[in-house]
């Protein structure tokens, strides 16, 4: 589904006997705002009107109610009363506090901006402190970069929030067998994030996918074929069928307005219509920005989504597992087998090949997945999990190794951070083990932990905190602290 905009608010308080007037501060900030309205894709409603009392102050109050901001803006354009905040307080689940620099470095003060920024911010946290008014404050000119870096993390933060709430997960087959350390309660992840999980049988795929005209599937099986640097499957009527299950999930996607999706991939695929699904869901993360999680992974597809949002993606992130740890090179190999939009791929490009692992050992040969090794790059890894209680925030380089890794999708990660803080490949591997975190990672190119930060302390999310490393236990494995 297309994502739903943010709903910003703007208003600006003064006093008369400043000067928010002659130095257009209203003006000049609504202007700005516009201009990044338009380039950033997010709604503005913006009060034109000088608030200098605390009458005014409701009145723009209950305007801007009436229109729905998802996120208040209030400047104090100019020396502001503390009775003006009260009102205009209670006017967004999400609201900011911005001062810009007087106009002048000395003679007298003209605006007082910023103590009046201050005055409102202790009011929110002592007079309104029953009420835990959450707030972020900026400081400077619309224009400069020292508003705008922090405004921006600000929108795609509460966008991502704003579009998580009315999310709709299709989760089809249940989990993969064995996997119920990634089972999850729906009515806690609506309550906690607004998500919706629509549960469907594997066969309702299975079936769309096998009433497809064979002539549309040919050619665009065509497409799928060429866009590979080559093609090593065995049996060519799998291609076949995993194009038709793409174009099953893209329609079903389409028809029931779903935002991402988790798919169980095996053993049933296998038994009722001799394929490996993989193609078919690194297909519609690359060419439909969808993101689709194997093994069912609920939690895998609401993270994916999540970094989707966030970094404004038009083609979607993946999922990974943490196969290898490289100790005397600090690096780690996340790697999974076939599934990763073909988007993340080094200069070699893509290829189509049978399953590495499903049949394995037996006569049976099972396709289509991707094998590919990812381009060096910036990435965010990241995942939901415990009913959407918990987060994890790591940055991480993807680089080309001579070694370029197992069969399969997957890339070598290394200078890792956790919640923008530089951490140990041994600290950061039991960090995760001893916390009992699931073996699935969404990862998605470029930097976005700022963003993921923000999300998780506007929607009161836990982020997972470092666990230092020793030879010896010194302590239980179980929840994060």
């Amino acid at each position: 589904m297309a994502k739903v905009k943010l709903r910003v608010g703007y208003v600006g308080t003064s006093i008369a006997s400043y000067f928010a007037t002659e130095y257009r501060q209203r003006e000049r900030a609504i202007t700005g705002l516009e201009n990044l309205a338009q380039a950033w894709d997010f709604e503005l409603v913006a009060i034109a009107d000088e608030i200098m009392s605390v009458e005014a102050a409701e009145q723009a109050a209950a305007r801007l109610q009436a229109s729905q901001v998802d996120f208040l803006l209030l400047q104090t354009a100019g020396c502001s009363i503390g009775e003006q905040v009260l009102p205009l307080a209670r006017v967004a689940p999400h609201m900011a506090l911005w001062a810009t620099p007087e106009p002048l470095p000395d003679g007298d003060i003209k605006l007082h901006s910023f103590v009046s920024m201050s005055h409102f911010a202790s009011i929110l946290t002592q007079t309104l402190r029953d009420e835990h008014i959450a707030f972020k404050w900026f400081y400077g000119h619309v224009e400069t970069d020292e508003f705008q870096i922090s405004f921006g993390i600000t929108i795609r933060a509460l966008t991502a929030v704003k579009n998580m709430a009315q999310a709709r997960i299709g989760w089809f087959g249940g989990l993969a067998p064995g996997f119920m350390n990634m089972a999850f309660d729906s009515a806690t992840l609506q309550t906690r994030l607004g998500v919706s999980v629509m549960a469907h049988e594997l066969s309702e795929l299975i079936d769309r996918a096998r009433g497809f005209d064979s002539e549309y599937v040919t050619r665009v099986a065509a497409e799928i074929y060429a866009a590979a640097r080559s093609v090593r499957v065995s049996e060519s009527s799998a291609f076949d069928r995993v194009t038709r299950l793409y174009l099953a999930m893209r329609d079903i996607t389409r028809e029931r307005g779903y935002d991402t999706l988790a798919v169980s991939c095996w053993s049933e695929f296998q038994e009722s219509y001799r394929v490996a699904p993989c193609m078919a869901y690194g297909w519609m993360g690359s060419e439909d920005g969808v993101a689709v999680a194997c093994e069912g992974d609920v939690y895998g597809a609401l993270s994916m989504y999540l970094l989707n949002l966030l970094g404004n993606a038009q083609q979607s992130s993946t999922l990974l597992d943490m196969a290898v740890i490289d100790t005397l090179n600090p690096a780690a190999l996340m790697w999974h087998c076939g599934v990763s939009p073909r988007h993340f791929a080094n200069k070699d490009g893509i290829q189509w090949v049978d399953h590495v692992t499903l049949g394995r050992k037996s006569e049976n040969v099972y396709g289509v997945a991707g094998d590919q090794v990812f381009a060096a790059n910036t990435a965010t890894i990241s995942y939901l999990s415990r009913d959407g209680a918990n987060l994890l925030v790591v940055g991480a380089q993807i680089v080309e190794r001579d070694n370029p890794g197992y069969a399969g999708t997957r890339g070598w990660f290394t200078e890792f951070t956790l919640n923008r803080e530089r951490i140990t490949l041994h600290d950061l591997v039991h960090t995760l083990t001893i916390g009992g975190h699931p073996h699935h990672y969404a990862v998605g190119l470029g930097d976005v932990t700022r963003e993921l930060i923000e999300f998780a302390s506007w929607t009161g999310i836990h982020r997972i905190t470092k666990r230092t490393y020793t030879e010896y236990l010194t302590e239980p494995a179980g929840f994060p602290r």
